[in-house]
């Protein structure tokens, strides 16, 4: 009976856990960026300057939607780079909305 108690409460620990992390990475969160997300980042900064350019991103293959379009949507104080905060900030189209190419979006 104490092993049933204990494995109950472990998943339990488990559960509440794994939904405190997803409540907290959400959009719009302000903790450091997604792992996999820094490390794209710093595969696009080619010259590993910490600012990924617009010719920088551009160079890169894109899979879908317009690349000029989501980097503007990053780029929010047009400085025409964008740092690793607001590359992982989920701005943009296909940045986090979760959208399939064509869909809608509230922009």
């Amino acid at each position: 009976m104490k092993l049933f108690k204990l494995i109950a409460a472990t998943g339990l620990v488990a559960v509440f856990l794994t939904a405190g992390m997803a409540f907290g990475a959400g959009p719009g969160s302000q903790g450091p960026p997604r792992w996999g997300c820094m490390k794209r980042f710093a595969q696009l900064d080619t010259n590993h300057d910490g600012k990924l350019t617009k010719k920088e991103f551009m160079a890169a293959h894109h899979w879908r939607h317009n690349p000029e379009k989501v980097f503007k949507a990053m780029d929010v104080h047009g400085r025409g780079y964008v740092t690793v905060q607001e590359f992982c900030a989920g701005k943009g189209a296909g940045r986090g909305m979760g959208q399939a190419p064509g869909a809608a979006t509230n922009q």
